[in-house]
């Protein structure tokens, strides 16, 4: 026996109708190429959307073809990442920061023949868009396009000049639930970068999860400042869940030609829009956490921050929750899982004691996310203590990549995440290490992430990443990178001397580098194949700790 309820299929189109009709004077704030605000109410930026949508059709855009975005997160972005899938067609956000042999690769793989440019960035892009076979059209967006542009082949058009006497409605289709939406790519920081298609199902589910109050509980009334670029993960769905949700939306932009965002600009931000929710990573909260040490400022207007991208070092936790009185959530996730599948919300019926553990942990997962951990092709109980490899399926977790790469990935219906974790029996993630990252050392395993957060408890550390290299007696042993704070000086004894009583004397890093900077990828994590590269290259300056006995 079948139920009798509607088919009605959950497409992008109506979230953005459903955000025009029902919350049509909430706004996106945006920044253009020169940091100069731009908002846009939901109203209409759905108009703004439909016309998009006629002017693409003019350009030859239809149903199932995928157009690039290569744009930091601005008003011009959000609209487009609405009008592709509403019209049937799919978003491809490009990270601008990427190699060019990657751009050209995306675009040509997914047979792209529009693409839409920030106009920061439309000099290197028009060389890469050369290059690419079957692209034809590059629209800008601003309000003319540049003169100098060179001897090109590519039609270039100004994007308000293509929507100038466009309607501003569109007729969008009814379509296929499960057919593509967006296209989003992981990071590479361990391999080739994979493609995964997020359709318009997942979209929506994802988006009502995001609403839902045991996890980032959006709604009407809210005000958020995201820094997660439209690129990573489609700015981890913000703009679609906001629209659904009806809350407003800062959508930060670091400076032209920068990676990451600088801790004075974020605290300009939330002294400026006072929004009472934030949405960033744990290397963005380090430098806002920099900045208000040496210029302090009130943070009353915020309820939470969610903090996605790497577990959060306990020491930047306490600092914002007793220092400011500003509620951390951690979240969890991967460009595979669209990407929230976890938040840490602690569970109100547990201890105390357990509570921080839920809250320095990665999140329980919902109900629509199901998890497993598996060691040596054996699942492991869920008792916060037994380690595996950490599996999901759901229904906004992807079922493979796109064309089928690294199959591996995936075994009996369920993604292998390449995280090490542990799930407690109340169902709070910690997640351990990455696979790759685990240091085995004369038999025992090391987490990186541990050590990290160990050496970041001592306030003369403003950063430290671990890797593990190669030692003759051990088989491996972790090297520390440390970056100190500001007119602060250290010894790699006193930093080593530091750590007892909070890590195991056997697990204590023995090789020490004092770095002025340390490489991360352009989504702000740490770039340990850059790390690993410059290591072997002997490009660390190493200081060795010889304790009286390592275990």
């Amino acid at each position: 026996m079948f139920g009798t309820m509607l088919d009605t299929p959950l497409l992008v189109s109506r979230i953005l109708e459903h955000g025009a009709e029902r919350h049509g004077n909430t706004t996106v704030t945006g920044f253009g190429d020169r940091m100069e605000p731009r908002t846009a109410r939901f109203d209409v930026l759905a108009s703004r959307a439909a016309a998009t949508a006629h002017a693409l059709s003019e350009l030859g855009v239809g149903v199932g073809d995928v157009v690039g975005i290569l744009s930091e997160i601005r008003t011009e972005s959000v609209e487009a990442v609405f009008a592709l899938p509403s019209m049937g067609a799919v978003a491809l956000p490009i990270n601008i920061l990427r190699s060019p042999s990657f751009m050209i690769s995306a675009l040509e793989t997914n047979r792209v023949t529009v693409i839409l440019v920030d106009p920061a960035v439309l000099s290197p892009v028009l060389e890469i868009a050369a290059r690419v076979e079957g692209l034809r059209h590059v629209v800008v967006l601003a309000g003319q396009v540049p003169p100098d542009l060179g001897d090109t082949a590519l039609q270039v058009h100004a994007l308000e000049a293509i929507l100038d006497g466009q309607s501003t409605t569109y007729p969008w289709p009814e379509l296929d639930e499960n057919s593509a939406a967006a296209i989003a790519y992981t990071s590479g920081t361990t391999g080739d970068s994979k493609g995964v298609a997020y359709t318009h199902r997942s979209i929506w589910l994802h988006s009502m999860q995001m609403c839902m109050a045991e996890s980032a509980a959006l709604r009407s009334g809210d005000s958020v400042l995201t820094t997660v670029p439209i690129h990573h993960v489609m700015s981890w769905g913000l703009p679609y869940a906001a629209l659904m949700s009806g809350a407003g939306l800062v959508a930060a932009r670091p400076r032209p030609g920068a990676a990451l965002h600088t801790g004075a600009d974020v605290a300009e931000l939330l002294a400026i829009h006072r929004p009472n929710k934030v949405m960033t990573t744990p290397d963005t909260l380090q430098r806002l956490l920099r900045r208000l040490e040496s210029h302090p400022q009130s943070l009353a207007h915020l309820s939470e921050v969610v903090v996605g991208g790497s577990p959060v070092p306990e020491a930047l936790f306490d600092a914002f929750v007793k220092r400011h009185g500003v509620t951390l959530i951690q979240a969890y996730g991967l460009t595979e899982t669209s990407p929230i599948a976890a938040f840490a919300r602690p569970d109100p019926h547990s201890s105390a004691t357990h509570r921080r553990a839920q809250a320095l942990g990665q999140g329980r997962f919902p109900a629509a996310v199901q998890a497993r951990l598996v060691d040596a092709g054996r699942i492991q109980p869920n008792d916060g203590w037994a380690v595996g490899e950490l599996q999901l399926r759901g229904p906004w977790v992807t079922a493979r990549y796109l064309h089928d790469q690294d199959p591996d990935r995936f075994v009996d219906g369920w993604l292998r995440t390449g995280d090490m974790a542990s799930i407690s029996p109340r169902g709070y993630l910690d997640v351990v290490d990455r696979v790759d990252d685990i240091i085995a050392s004369g038999g025992e395993l090391i987490s990186c992430v541990e050590l990290e957060h160990a050496v970041l408890r001592d306030d003369r550390v403003a950063d430290a990443a671990v890797i593990g290299v190669p030692d003759d007696r051990w088989g491996s042993r972790p090297l520390v990178l440390v970056h100190l704070k500001p007119g602060v000086t250290a010894s790699a004894r006193s930093l080593w001397e530091g750590l007892e009583g909070v890590i195991e004397m056997w697990k204590r890093p023995d090789r020490w580098a004092f770095v002025d900077h340390i490489p991360r990828t352009t989504v702000g994590k740490y770039d340990k194949i850059e790390i690993r590269a410059r290591h072997a290259a002997g490009r660390y300056e190493i200081t060795r700790i010889a304790p009286g006995s390592q275990r």
